[in-house]
């Protein structure tokens, strides 16, 4: 499709997002079931986080609601796309696209979950609609630019609400117009706060823009309309941007090539703020080369790219939410246990006393500016330095995250993601069958009813081997 012009933008969405065939390349299809398969598991372990169980105990029972596969409980489509939302982001463990500054596969595959969950949908079906939504998100997310998140917006919350809507349409068979009024509806309630980082309320804006995208399809399916170009001119371009943009950039393309695909999805490696890990790395890589820990650090300095510190807002965290966004956590745990898990965010963990003690003798430092990796903070480098009592100073520079594009995760490696999830979130469930499972996941595709695989019903056809198919890359 051809840039998107300065007028009536909304249609020109409208008509991408129900396109007979979107011609979505095959790589980029397997790419998405990667994706997939990492999105519920993060949400499995997400599930039992105390607040999605604090969360789920407000929401009222509904005889014949959506089922989920970690509570016997049903649900309104609304109140599951809350609580598979929150769980899918609340370990913060979910995949970042830093064009957007979003994490785009939580809100859109949440909300493409329960619709799932409510009607049969093939399984390449099923990742075209997740494919058309993310595309329709990040491409919003690269119109309003960076200055959104500076704004203080959550990114994730104000554009994801407009990507679940764009799948949902896809999914519900919705024509052009009724597309172009379920983004005019979703806009209305384009939301999120970068203020309640650290706090149930960020998980939640993954929730509540699932709940809203498929609402919105919903109400355009059963009739209502909305402003005939609600994201140009005046409208959502205009205000999300505090009046900075009004026309739609030319370099804004609508699948030339799929954002999946260009600049691609980033897998967490670690369950905490994107930021963080490669201070992590850099960490865990002077530990084991120089048999480093905490015991004789008298200082320890992370160097980052302006900006690179806006998202670390606990320099003293107290639980484990607030360890996802503390940049003296990471380096204090990483050097404590030589590993970063889900474990490292449990509360106990976080107050244990050495790594209380630990935390002021850390020091974030913005150095250099963003703009020299193109506004991506994101893509800049990051130095820890370590200094210790006896003189020794070591440091280590890395460049480009683990699970990124330029370093993405193996199939072993997602696979043991996979497994230390499902471990957490059902840890009834055995380690034959949750590998089975995965498989399955990899190769969703081929699902006649994608309802089966989300359900974890039993499939003794999949391999028991550890070897994994070769995924997209």
């Amino acid at each position: 499709m051809n840039a998107i012009t300065v007028t009536n933008a909304t249609q020109q969405l409208a008509e991408f997002i129900t396109a007979p065939s979107p011609g979505i390349p095959d790589v980029v299809l397997r790419r998405a079931a990667r994706q997939l398969v990492d999105t519920v598991a993060v949400t499995l372990a997400g599930a039992r986080d105390p607040i999605v169980q604090a969360l789920q105990g407000a929401l009222e029972d509904r005889d014949g609601g959506v089922a989920l596969p970690w509570t016997p409980r049903r649900f309104s489509q609304d109140d599951a796309c809350l609580l598979v939302g929150t769980a899918s982001h609340v370990l913060d463990y979910d995949d970042v696209c830093m064009l957007a500054i979003s994490h785009p596969s939580a809100p859109i595959l949440s909300a493409l979950q329960v619709l799932a969950r409510s009607q049969a949908m093939h399984g390449r079906d099923f990742l075209e609609c997740y494919v058309v939504g993310t595309e329709v998100m990040i491409r919003c997310g690269e119109a309003l630019g960076f200055g959104h998140y500076d704004l203080g917006f959550h990114a994730t919350g104000t554009l994801g609400v407009l990507g679940a809507a764009a799948a949902c349409a896809r999914a519900l068979g919705l024509t052009p117009t009724q597309a172009r009024h379920a983004l005019a509806i979703a806009a209305s309630q384009s939301a999120g706060l970068r203020v309640n980082f650290g706090s149930a309320v960020k998980s939640m804006h993954v929730g509540l823009a699932a709940a809203s995208g498929l609402r919105s399809a919903r109400l355009a399916q059963a009739g209502l309309d909305g402003a005939q170009d609600a994201l140009s001119g005046k409208g959502w371009l205009h205000a999300m941007s505090g009046g900075a943009v009004a026309l739609w950039p030319q370099a804004v393309r609508l699948g030339q090539p799929y954002a999946m695909a260009q600049p691609g999805f980033e897998q967490k490696r670690y369950p905490c703020c994107y930021m963080m890990h490669k201070m992590i790395r850099a960490t865990l890589s002077l530990r084991e080369r120089h048999g480093l820990g905490l015991p004789g650090l008298e200082q320890a300095t992370v160097l980052m790219a302006r900006g690179g510190t806006e998202p670390l807002i606990h320099p003293s965290p107290r639980t484990g939410l607030n360890a996802k966004f503390s940049g003296p956590y990471a380096i204090a745990a990483s050097l404590e246990d030589g590993q970063v898990g889900l474990k490292s965010f449990h509360d106990a963990a976080v107050m244990r006393e050495p790594i209380q003690q630990a935390l002021p003798r850390v020091r974030l430092v913005e150095a250099g500016e963003a703009a020299k990796t193109g506004g991506d903070v994101g893509a800049a480098p990051v130095t820890v330095e370590l200094r210790y009592a006896d003189g020794q100073v070591y440091a280590c520079t890395v460049s480009v995250s683990p699970g990124s594009i330029d370093d993405p995760l193996s199939d072993k490696d997602l696979q043991e993601k996979w497994l230390d999830c499902v471990a957490e979130g059902l840890p009834e469930m055995d380690t034959d069958t949750a590998r089975r499972h995965f498989h399955r996941g990899l190769a969703i595709e081929a699902e006649v009813d994608v309802r089966r695989w989300l359900a974890l019903e039993p499939d003794t056809s999949a391999p028991l081997s550890d070897a994994c198919p070769t995924g997209a890359r």
